[in-house]
């Protein structure tokens, strides 16, 4: 189903983050896939707080 990875090395605040995106076709509903998303990064965004 993944047809390309795509891997990227991002540097905010002297920290480094790699970001790693896929490529999927025949994904569901991007509604979903937003969703997945921004509780990802809401996550992230809690971690970084404590």
């Amino acid at each position: 189903m993944v047809q390309d990875v795509k891997e990227e090395i991002y540097e905010i605040n002297e920290k480094k983050y790699k970001v790693i995106t896929r490529c999927i076709e025949n994904s569901q509903s991007a509604d979903k896939i937003y969703n997945v998303l921004c509780r990802f990064a809401i996550s992230k965004l809690q971690e970084s707080k404590t």
